[in-house]
């Protein structure tokens, strides 16, 4: 099969004007195709097509839609994602702390010494170890060089936690003995389990974000442990919505709120600059209208 035909930015504007796409200002939009990338900016115009008698959509898009309401979603999605992944930082770097501070007072080289850990899968523990054995080899942090040249490449679980990505924290809680584990969650008032289902879940949400993917209206596969209904009104008030984005964004505001120095404004207000006028609402968050009077968000 032949690929598709290159087309220039003023031909990729006139097959979007063909298919029904209202234009108000040509030099702007082709800038921002420019900018943006045609395909990038055709995740947000997706939705605005026309719906086939088979359910799939057309190639024609639904009468009213601007360029214009494209550009304002896509501007919004990139604002939300990078206050999403500043909120998922925060609370990456204090959980770094907590179990490498945790582990460390029962061993400093715990996590070389699997039978003081608790692992479900041994296959599990042997490729996260030659990843982070991978890790410290290659970096270059000078907290890093500094225990290969002067501490005889002694690497204490507290030096060890700074280098590992989302990925490798995660399966390193996992590995954390039950009664460890289970303080840490607490930190974050959930049990154990709820908080490494939360951590795989957000896992995905910190790719998305990082790879500057389209966000605002994603769905999840993975879906996180919630408390039991009626133990904690601000999670039941998302249970409904736990897979979409806002739910995975009301995660990272519980988990915030337990951690010091977390800006509890900064995803209240990405979610409230979300274009209104676009042709949708915030149903494409997984959300309502009403979710400013939803306890983690007030």
């Amino acid at each position: 099969m032949e690929p598709t035909p290159h087309k220039t930015y003023p031909e990729q504007l006139a097959v979007l004007k063909s298919r029904g796409m209202l234009v108000e200002n040509d030099d702007a939009a082709l800038a921002l195709l420019e900018r943006a990338g045609y395909y990038t900016l055709s995740g947000y115009s997706h939705t605005f097509r026309r719906k086939a008698p088979d359910g799939s959509r057309s190639e024609q898009f639904r009468e009213g839609i601007t360029f214009e309401s494209i550009h304002a979603l896509w501007s919004f999605d990139n604002r939300l994602r990078a206050a999403s992944f500043a909120s998922v930082q925060t609370v990456e770097t204090h959980l770094r702390a907590l179990i490498g501070y945790s582990l460390g007072a029962v061993d400093p080289l715990i996590h070389t010494k699997p039978e003081l850990l608790s692992i479900s899968r041994a296959s599990d523990y042997r490729v996260w170890s030659a990843k982070l054995e991978t890790k410290v080899k290659d970096s270059r942090e000078d907290f890093v060089v500094h225990h290969r040249d002067n501490r005889e490449n002694v690497i204490p679980v507290w030096v060890a936690v700074d280098v590992l990505d989302w990925g490798g924290i995660s399966y390193l809680y996992s590995f954390m003995p039950t009664r460890q584990r289970e303080a840490v969650a607490a930190h974050f008032e959930l049990s154990a389990a709820q908080l490494l289902s939360w951590l795989h879940s957000l896992n995905t949400v910190r790719n998305v974000c990082a790879h500057h993917s389209r966000f605002f209206n994603r769905r999840y596969a993975i879906s996180p442990k919630l408390t039991r209904p009626g133990e904690n009104l601000a999670l039941d008030e998302i249970s409904s919505s736990k897979q979409s984005t806002f739910g995975m964004l009301s995660l990272i505001q519980h988990l915030g709120s337990r951690t010091q120095g977390h800006n509890q404004r900064l995803l209240p207000a990405a979610v409230n600059s979300f274009p209104v006028g676009s042709g949708l609402n915030f149903g494409a968050l997984g959300t309502t209208d009403r979710w400013r009077t939803f306890e983690l968000w007030k």
